[in-house]
């Protein structure tokens, strides 16, 4: 049994590390407890019934709350760090993927072993990409959103669809990205349009609409040049509405992954703003490479794409 005991950014990079975590389990035909996914637990097909966040799905769910849930993990994380259970720490000073994982001969079914640490967020796990791409639709059907969220993105999509041959979703990821690596990926709203017309530019002679998400409010009129749509600003909704875009735009960022791979949906991620996009600068989530770039001060570490 695999436990992920402790946390690790935000919704995207939690999605991503549970899902690699359930590639390798169904791979290895082990359980995975995520007590550590609680915050988001409630928004999910496969954990909002299940307090313990198991996969597979456990043949009598235990329905919790958020203060069961709180105070599950806080137990799994209390039993980790003093290491009642064995613990696995991953450091951060370099990429990390279960095919170099020295100690995986150690982890069997009757074993129970924790892990902490970043294991796959931004470019980290590519190696293992191949995995997720074999149980993409396991791990679809368990992060399939609550039907009262698909509810409310086919309605927004519906309009979206309308007198349109082509969406393509724009994540305009301010707020926190002012200080997320000293500003590295925080872009003005003025250059996010600049990137639009670029993408208006790729697609031009078709009925081009683009759907705005952003973690900030903008401010509408700056874009009436263009055919677009608003999000509903619910962070579940907006993801899996940014899934249904036939293509996808934004800067670096776990939430833009997600939805590429939960969509199935080639992704275009901005490093510079300047640039003109291609076609071929588009990639699927099977198709993702890169290299990483280790700083000696971490938070100017970064991955960079390659095709």
């Amino acid at each position: 049994m695999l436990i992920i005991s402790a946390k690790s950014g935000q919704l995207g990079n939690r999605l991503l590390l549970f899902a690699n975590f359930i590639a390798w389990a169904i791979e290895h035909n082990c359980t995975v407890l995520n007590p550590a996914f609680e915050e988001y637990a409630e928004f999910f097909v496969g954990t909002a019934g299940d307090f313990f966040c198991c996969y597979p799905p456990p043949y009598l769910n235990v329905a919790g709350n958020k203060f069961v849930r709180s105070k599950y993990y806080q137990f799994i994380k209390y039993l980790s760090n003093k290491k009642i259970l064995k613990t696995q720490e991953i450091t951060r000073k370099k990429p990390f993927n279960w095919s170099e994982y020295q100690e995986i001969e150690q982890i069997d079914r009757a074993s129970i072993v924790c892990f902490q640490g970043w294991l796959f967020r931004d470019g980290w796990f590519v190696k293992d990409i191949p995995k997720l791409h074999k149980y993409a639709n396991e791990i679809r059907a368990y992060f399939a959103p609550l039907e009262r969220y698909t509810i409310n993105v086919d309605r927004l999509m519906l309009n979206v669809k309308k007198n349109s041959d082509l969406i393509v979703g724009i994540h305009i990821r301010q707020g926190d990205y002012a200080q997320h690596q000293k500003g590295r990926y925080f872009y003005t709203t003025q250059q996010y349009i600049e990137v639009m017309n670029s993408v208006f530019r790729l697609f031009e002679g078709g009925k081009i609409k683009f759907l705005i998400c952003s973690n900030l409010q903008q401010n509408r009129s700056l874009l009436e040049n263009f055919n677009c749509e608003f999000s509903s600003d619910h962070l579940i909704e907006d993801m899996y509405a940014l899934a249904e875009c036939d293509y996808i735009v934004g800067p670096p960022s776990s939430y833009t992954m997600w939805a590429s791979f939960y969509g199935d949906k080639p992704l275009y991620m901005i490093r510079n703003v300047n640039k003109t996009i291609d076609l071929k600068d588009f990639v699927h989530y099977y198709e993702w490479q890169g290299v990483f770039h280790e700083r000696d001060d971490w938070n100017e570490s970064f991955w960079e794409w390659t095709h």
